[in-house]
């Protein structure tokens, strides 16, 4: 019996949002520091809470996705720091109704992005029963769902 299995990772990129957040609160941080070096030390309180603030906040922005597709069965999980493994979605290939490529206009239905966020990647959506689904998916897994659903270029 020959299994068909696809997996592949698909890294977080920041947004515009989450750097300027990222800058500017270690600028705040680093600020607050030299002010309450040079002048008042009670300063050092919003520096540590600024510095913790950004610290938190990079850690919980550094996760990725991996894709894994075998003999039907699709499983996506968020990879958090490199360590922690957190199952998000799993589908078999009965749930898939259609397989759109780029994102698909939501029309009231939920739509979950597991993609990376960058603009130049190519983006299909999955319509399943429950919703919409955006992946950043390889040309072999695209291949094996063309053997059961029509993928029409838009």
């Amino acid at each position: 019996m020959r299994d068909v299995v696809f997996e592949w990772y698909v890294p977080h990129v920041l947004s515009k949002k989450e750097r300027l957040v990222k800058a500017l609160t270690v600028s705040a941080a680093a600020v607050f520091f030299i002010d309450a070096v040079l002048f008042m030390a009670a300063m050092l309180f919003p520096a540590a809470a600024l510095a913790l603030a950004g610290f938190i906040l990079s850690r919980r922005w550094n996760y990725e996705y991996e894709y894994v597709y075998v003999n039907g069965d699709f499983t996506i999980s968020k990879i958090l720091h490199k360590s922690r493994r957190k199952d998000v979605c799993h589908m078999d290939r009965t749930d898939f109704e259609e397989l759109i490529p780029g994102r698909a206009a939501p029309g009231g239905t939920p739509v979950r992005d597991f993609t990376s966020g960058l603009p130049d990647k190519p983006v299909y959506t999955i319509r399943t029963r429950g919703g919409l689904i955006c992946i950043e998916a390889e040309e072999g897994f695209i291949s094996e769902m063309k053997k059961y659903y029509p993928i029409t270029d838009r």
